[in-house]
Formats: structure tokens, sequence, C-alpha cells
């Protein structure tokens, strides 16, 4: 009993303080936010298998607080703001929770159950207000920002590589992708299977592109043609309507994509290479 206490401890409250690229020790980060967004249709479908499924991370007990939060339908242009600010909140509720059941003997992997504590959520949520007021009454600067700057702010996160990429959430281009996601993949078993594993792998390296579109035009734009001729290929699947036409399109834009991005430029490499020794035999 004493080592499984140590080891609850250790695990539920030490991985709380290990910083990630969704999480800092406070609460989510822009990409936490924009990363609860891209899982809240997997949330939705898999249930409770959704902590499970993200080996009980706080990322996703965090995530699952906001979508339970009336906060997370809320559309004003400081929806990131907020939602990080809520994040807080419900990060400390989580320590203290893991705190008591390590000190128990007890593991729960779920969210905090926000309808057994809502005193104690108020109260937390007046402490950060009153902490916010107090940090913005002290910087009396105020910078002039432009009106088209001003408009785009609000939207820098979302899809993470593709937002970042096209400028907004509202690109076209994002909300194919979200459709195609939403529509075709998530309505079938195959679908939703593949999501799964490719959000895995995909969202252990998308943060820190992003970041770097955001802080270097240059590479924004190097990205953004990059993965152009990948977003035309993916609009097939949009015909996809059944099981069958899922794993079917699904295939194709796989093999096309293997084509364009792998087959071509290893060609383009050969015929390159071929010709130097061609050049080097005639001399």
């Amino acid at each position: 009993m004493k080592y499984l206490l140590v080891f609850s401890i250790i695990l539920l409250v030490g991985s709380a303080y290990a910083q990630t690229p969704f999480r800092d020790t406070s609460g989510l980060t822009l990409n936490g936010i924009e990363w609860c967004e891209e899982n809240y249709q997997l949330y939705y479908f898999m249930g409770n298998d959704f902590f499970e499924h993200h080996h009980h991370s706080i990322e996703s007990r965090l995530c699952g607080n906001l979508y339970n939060d009336d906060l997370w339908l809320y559309s004003g242009p400081d929806r990131y703001q907020k939602l990080i600010e809520q994040s807080r909140i419900y990060y400390n509720l989580e320590i203290q929770e893991s705190a008591k059941e390590a000190e128990q003997g007890k593991i729960d992997t779920k969210s905090v159950n926000i309808q057994e504590i809502p005193q104690e959520i108020a109260q937390q949520q007046k402490e950060l207000e009153k902490s916010v007021e107090e940090e913005s009454s002290e910087v009396e600067v105020r910078v002039e920002i432009p009106k088209e700057k001003e408009m785009d702010e609000p939207q820098g996160g979302g899809c993470l590589i593709a937002t970042a990429a096209y400028g907004s959430e509202m690109a076209p281009q994002v909300q194919l992708l979200r459709e195609i996601r939403d529509n075709q993949l998530m309505n079938t078993q195959s679908g939703a299977s593949f999501m799964s594993g490719f959000n895995s792998l995909y969202y252990s390296f998308s943060p820190h592109i992003a970041d770097l579109e955001r802080q270097s035009p240059v590479f924004k734009e190097m990205v953004k043609i990059g993965i152009t001729p990948m977003l035309s290929t993916l609009s097939v699947m949009s015909y996809a309507e059944s099981e069958s036409e899922v794993i079917g399109y699904g295939i194709s834009v796989i093999l096309m994509n293997l084509g364009m991005y792998v087959a071509a430029p290893a060609m383009l490499v050969y015929q390159i290479k071929n010709k130097r020794k061609r050049t080097k035999s005639s001399c």
C-alpha cells in the first residue's frame, strides 16, 4: 500500500508539472486549446475511452473539463484567451484531486466532476479574474493595433499546421480538412481508427511547426506550397460515403501522396545522379 501511494503521487502529480507543447505549469497553451478542438469529435465518439486512449494525460482531462464547460461554446474574439484562463482553474483542481486520491491509494483517470464542486470553481474563477484585472491595471502603455491585424489575431490558432499556413481557421483549405474529418472519417469505424493513430503521430510535431510558421513568414509560405498538392488529393475523400469507400479512397490518397512526396523526388535524384555519371564517363 505504501508503494502504491508513492507511485500514485509520482504518476498523477509529478507528471502534471512537466511542460509539454500543449501545456505549461499553469494550464493549457494556445496549442493545447487547438489540440482540444481537434479532438472534440473524438471525445464524443469514444466517451470515457477518450482518456484511456490518451494514456490518461492531464491534457486530455483538461480538454474533457473544457468540453463540459459552458465557455466551450463561447464564440467571442477572446475565446482562446478565456479558455486558456479557464484551463488554469481546472489544472489546479486536477492536481488537488490527484493529491487527495493518491493519499487514499485511488487512481481516477477521468476529468474532475465539476458538478460536485461548483463553489470551488466559482471561487477560483473570481480569484483568477481578480489577478487578471490587477495585471491589466499595471500596464499603462497601450499599443494601437491596425484593424487588419486586430481581425487576424484571434484566428492565429486553429488546426495547427494548416491554419498557421493559411492564417485563419476559416480558410477554405482548413474547412475542407475539417469537413473531411467530421463528415467522412469520423462517421466510419475505419476512419475513426485511422484518425486515432494519425493524431498520436501528428500532434508529436505539429505544434512546433505551427509555432515556426507564426514566427517566420518565409517558412510559412514554404509550408503552404508544400501542403497544397496534398490538400488537392484529399478533396477526393469528400466523395466517400460508406465504410468501403472511405477505405478505397483513403488508400488512393495515400498512394498519390507517396508518389508526389516520395517517389517523384527519388526518381528526380536518381536521374540527376545517372546524368552526372554519364557526363563523367564521356569525358
